[in-house]
């Protein structure tokens, strides 16, 4: 999962007039490691990331997760452009199926305007990931996590895709959840 991360992040123009990124990992609680407003260059954020530790854990609280990132990743407080016009994506990555609802929050962050993709293992539900995802085909699904690298340039393409054509400046805060 690291891995998949710093793939995606080695992808982005992240500056403080471009890409943002923040990563969130989660288990029953989620856990910010840093805002889209923390660093402002890549190097910043791929050294952050290369010291990660997988939080791991039961229970999975997806909904918890997702209530967390939108209360407290894409706020303008932590660096969030949204009321700017800037895209906002949110790239969930899941092992498994979620304990608490998560509808309500997944619902709330699309009205937000968030666009969230996810992608899962086999141990996930993939209609809980498609109900979740901005869209149902913006939910990818892997058998192992070790196949993530398969998923990738599709998920970026797709990315890359969407947020064209909803804004030709283009630049992409990324919120992921690992």
């Amino acid at each position: 999962m690291k891995d998949f991360v710093l793939n995606v992040v080695n992808k982005l123009n992240v500056a403080e007039d471009k890409d943002r990124v923040s990563v969130v990992q989660f288990s029953r609680d989620p856990e910010t490691h840093f805002y889209l407003n923390s660093y402002t260059t890549k190097d910043d954020v791929l050294d952050t990331v290369r010291v990660l530790r997988h939080k791991g854990g039961r229970p999975l609280n997806t909904g918890a997760a997702l209530q967390h990132v939108r209360d407290n990743v894409f706020t303008a407080s932590s660096g969030s452009r949204r009321l700017e016009g800037v895209p906002q994506i949110l790239i969930l990555l899941s092992g498994g199926r979620s304990f608490d609802n998560v509808d309500v929050p997944a619902s709330a962050l699309k009205d937000m305007g968030v666009l969230i993709f996810t992608v899962g293992s086999r141990s996930s539900d993939s209609r809980e990931l498609q109900r979740i995802s901005y869209e149902p085909s913006y939910a990818l699904s892997v058998s192992e996590f070790t196949d993530l690298p398969n998923v990738q340039e599709q998920l970026l393409n797709t990315v890359e895709a969407v947020t064209v054509s909803v804004t030709p400046a283009s630049p992409t805060p990324t919120g992921m959840s690992v």
